[in-house]
């Protein structure tokens, strides 16, 4: 019985070991292509493998299908007619085919609608792709699957970011052969041009956009102008055509449309094209005092501005809790003094406790505290400079009367400020003499320049949104025109150009 049982048990293992399933013993014994091709008039030879060794083509047994087509003869295929037949060979009792087609010459296509390349793409965006010229049976292929796959139809389907070649190859008569380098971009997340571009009239310059981030997706790049004083090119380059300020929109399409816009500002330097400010000149006026080399607001910002020579300089003043007007823009001590505190809720003895910690160099000026409205117009009457000085509270009659009388020291005539109008109607009431500008925070409107033109005001505005012709309209109503907030020279050059009467500035111009 025990020597049955092990007889037994010797043959299961024998069987486990030998035994190998159909599909396995024609996969060990396979061409080395499912599929191949041959120009008609040539002969190529076929390889087989058995268990991964090259099988001699003498020892295996070719037969065609069709021999009128291609003929085989120890494993060489010799076209004779376009068309396919099956090539079949036999090897240890194994029997394994192989397609092969056959074509006249090969015949390079383009895919329908992209003559170019590369096809740009992102994730989510499949692109169909069809050989403009093909024959019955068609492949495709993709060089690298993990970036984009291709179906049997064509439809390229993305995976990830990155670049793959996606061919085409059909057989007919011909074999026709189309490739396509294919890139898959990222998620476009933003653009970046310049905000702003100076040009002289007959000026030419093509604007630049960079994307974000640099391998993303974007299907077209377009271009706008708002006025034809800049005209724009499909490739964006922009031309000059006339003075003035025009805005150039640039648009990606990447899925999403993403716009940017940009100022270009144009100035014709030919003698006699410039217009002219009101008093033949413009003012320059530097903002907050030197605030690029001392903190701003303060007596040593206000000092180097007068040692440097300036001729106006801005500030900002604030009624506190006692009726003292101190200088000082925002209405928190918290950015520049260092504690959460409303300073108009204040006394300047308590004001005099926290000194100015922030800003530039702030750490070479100790003990700087908060100036008054006097000390600030000592220091201008010292250096001969025009105040310019913002109001930022809501002053009632009595504080308005109270910053008449003190503006009074100054040994130039002061230009007073505020986005404020009431004050501004009110100091005007009582001082008949003293320049006033009205500070508006969107662009200067018919609407504006008739408020400014029953008070006898003058406008302020954002350059940004000042047109040259605005300046021209304010002028033919006798307002002055103060313009705000320049970093670019050249900008300021152009609006002088343009005849605007004041122009504040983040530094010397």
């Amino acid at each position: 019985m025990r020597k049955k049982i092990k007889g037994l048990i010797m043959m299961a293992v024998l069987l486990i070991c030998f035994s190998v399933p159909a599909a396995a013993a024609t996969e060990s014994f396979h061409f080395e292509q499912k599929t191949d091709s041959v120009q008609v008039g040539k002969t190529k030879e076929l390889t087989v493998y058995n268990h991964g060794k090259k099988v001699d083509p003498k020892k295996v047994q070719w037969k065609s299908s069709n021999p009128k087509l291609a003929a085989i003869s120890n494993g060489k295929v010799t076209a004779k007619s376009w068309g396919n037949v099956q090539i079949s060979a036999v090897y240890g009792g194994k029997k394994i085919s192989c397609k092969v087609y056959t074509y006249n010459q090969i015949i390079y296509t383009d895919f329908t609608g992209y003559k170019t390349t590369p096809i740009k793409t992102k994730k989510g965006r499949t692109v169909q792709l069809k050989p403009e010229k093909h024959g019955s049976t068609v492949f495709y292929k993709s060089s690298n699957t993990k970036i984009a796959t291709v179906s049997s139809s064509g439809v390229v389907t993305p995976k990830t970011t990155g670049t793959v070649k996606i061919t085409c190859i059909s057989f007919g008569k011909n074999r026709y052969i189309a490739s396509a380098k294919v890139v898959v971009g990222a998620e476009l997340k933003s653009i970046s041009t310049s905000s702003e571009i100076v040009m002289n009239k007959g000026e030419q310059k093509t604007l630049k956009v960079t994307v974000h981030p640099a391998n993303a997706y974007v299907r077209t790049i377009t271009y706008a102008t708002s006025n034809s004083a800049v005209t724009v090119s499909k490739t964006g380059k922009i031309t000059a055509k006339a003075p003035g300020l025009v805005k150039i929109t640039v648009t990606a399409d990447g899925g999403k449309k993403i716009k940017n816009t940009i100022q270009v500002y144009v100035q014709d330097k030919k003698a006699g094209t410039s217009n002219t400010p009101l008093n033949g000149n413009t003012g320059m006026i530097l903002h907050r005092g030197l605030s690029l080399e001392a903190p701003e607001n303060t007596l040593p910002a206000f000092s180097l501005a007068g040692q440097r020579g300036a001729e106006y300089v801005e500030t900002d003043v604030r009624q506190l809790k006692d009726g003292t007007f101190v200088i000082f823009h925002d209405s928190n001590l918290l950015r520049m003094c260092g504690v959460d505190k409303k300073i108009e809720n204040l006394t300047y003895q308590e004001v005099k406790k926290y000194p100015v910690i922030a800003g530039t160099n702030a750490s070479a000026y100790k003990n700087n505290t908060i100036p008054t409205l006097e000390q600030y117009l000592q220091c201008c009457n010292k250096y001969s400079m025009t105040p310019v000085i913002e109001i930022k509270s809501n002053l009632n009659q009595n504080g308005v009367a109270k910053f008449n009388q003190i503006i009074k020291k100054s040994r130039k005539s002061p230009v007073v400020i505020s986005f404020k109008e009431e004050p501004l109607i009110m100091l005007r009431q009582i001082n008949r003499t003293v320049s006033i500008q009205w500070i508006l925070r969107d662009q200067i409107t018919s609407a504006a320049l008739n408020e400014c033109a029953r008070y006898k005001f003058d406008i302020s505005a954002q350059y940004g949104c000042t047109y040259r012709n605005i300046i021209a309209k304010a002028h033919s109503k006798n307002i002055k025109v103060a313009l705000w907030l320049f970093t670019d020279s050249s900008i300021a050059d152009c609006y002088k150009n343009w005849g605007a009467d004041y122009l504040t500035c983040e530094r010397m111009m």
